[in-house]
């Protein structure tokens, strides 16, 4: 991970070609619930908004809807306050109608909106592949040793590189590959998580699977550790189910869960077998950057992880005199962007801001040596 160049990739890279950014994600995943007329999770969720409104209701622009990162963080807190309200209750957590079971059931509610994730973004990127040309704008101007982190979950990049015969790889050592390096922060809805015995039944390539030195052969049996015990495929894209409805997919007597990492501030990265590789990789290709470039990505505070990663690399640097020769933020919000960037990527670092959309970027006259 040597790469010269980085380009931090965030929603508002694909909401050029019609992705969802967070706030738009919130009533896409709520249909869900509308649509199965489920009267429990909407009289809830009707609750939630009401006092979200309250708490804006003398905000100068009116109502506020959370982005589905908010309503998840509201909603985590909101079960609590209900497993709380149990220790005042008469009788037993699963004796009836109780406040902890409101509380597990607003938790599941939750994993049923999680489970709904992968649905709705593999539909609105086959909506957006009709506009590919857009990405590949981007991707034309992309080398072999640059690196493209990113926290979305579509594969548009991907798929427009190889639509090109572009070489790219995620950066897994399993892989042996060469190109693009493309680092997936929170997973990626073509990624699976398999039982390790079953990783070979699939025939998909695999990204990462974890050989203990303990145990010196490779042992079938579950050792209670996720890293071992699980392992991570590439889904081809001519394999790639037309619906993800939900995060275990029974095919025959096979079954694996989605790769990504859900919603909300806290995302349990850990799940998923091989992110400590690509956030390491991540790390290491800033820390050799000489330029980065941050696209329609805000760092905002449902990203403390990545602050915290990012903000890693450039201490290192610092101490080493070594930071890097310039970043550019690219984003409409970027004027009240800059102070959060300059925060974690060092003040004394030359950032340009270009506030525009990013269909409105002229890359080859910004990227070309």
């Amino acid at each position: 991970m040597d790469s010269k160049r980085v380009f931090i990739i965030g929603a508002g890279f694909s909401k050029q070609v019609g992705m969802p950014l967070a706030t738009e994600m919130t009533p896409l995943l709520r249909h869900q619930f509308e649509e199965c007329d489920h009267k429990e999770a909407l009289t809830w969720l009707a609750w939630l908004d009401e006092r979200v409104n309250w708490m804006n209701s003398r905000a100068e622009n009116g109502p506020h809807t959370p982005n589905i990162e908010e309503l998840f963080d509201l909603a985590h807190f909101d079960a609590l306050t209900w497993k709380m309200r149990q220790q005042m209750c008469p009788v037993g957590r699963g004796d009836g109608d109780t406040p902890y079971s409101t509380a597990t059931s607003i938790e599941a509610w939750l994993r049923y909106m999680e489970d709904a994730l992968g649905d709705v973004i593999w539909h609105k990127q086959e909506e957006a592949l009709e506009e590919l040309s857009l990405i590949d704008r981007f991707t034309t101007m992309l080398q072999g040793d640059d690196a493209v982190v990113t926290f979305n979950y579509d594969t548009l990049i991907e798929q427009s590189m190889s639509k090109a015969g572009r070489l790219w790889q995620y950066g897994f050592t399993l892989e042996k590959g060469t190109g693009t390096s493309i680092l997936k922060m929170h997973g990626s809805i073509n990624w699976a998580v398999v039982l390790r015995n079953q990783a070979g039944n699939f025939g998909y390539p695999v990204l990462f699977r974890k050989e203990d030195q303990n145990v010196g052969v490779a042992n079938d049996k579950s050792t209670g550790e996720i890293e071992y015990d699980y392992a991570l495929l590439r889904i081809p894209d001519d394999k790639l189910a037309p619906r993800i409805e939900n995060r275990i997919i029974q095919l025959g007597n096979k079954q694996y869960g989605v790769g990504i990492a859900g919603l909300g501030r806290y995302k349990p990265l850990d799940q998923i077998p091989g992110t400590g590789e690509v956030w390491h990789n991540a790390g290491r290709a800033l820390y050799k950057a000489d330029e980065i470039y941050a696209i329609g990505f805000s760092l905002s505070p449902y990203d403390t992880m990545a602050r915290l990663h990012f903000a890693g690399a450039m201490c290192e640097r610092a101490k080493k005199n070594s930071l890097p020769q310039k970043i550019t933020l690219i984003d409409p919000s970027g004027g009240s962007l800059e102070a959060d960037y300059r925060a974690v990527f060092g003040r004394q670092t030359p950032l340009e801001v270009v506030q525009e959309r990013a269909e409105e970027v002229d890359w080859a006259g910004l990227l070309s040596p």
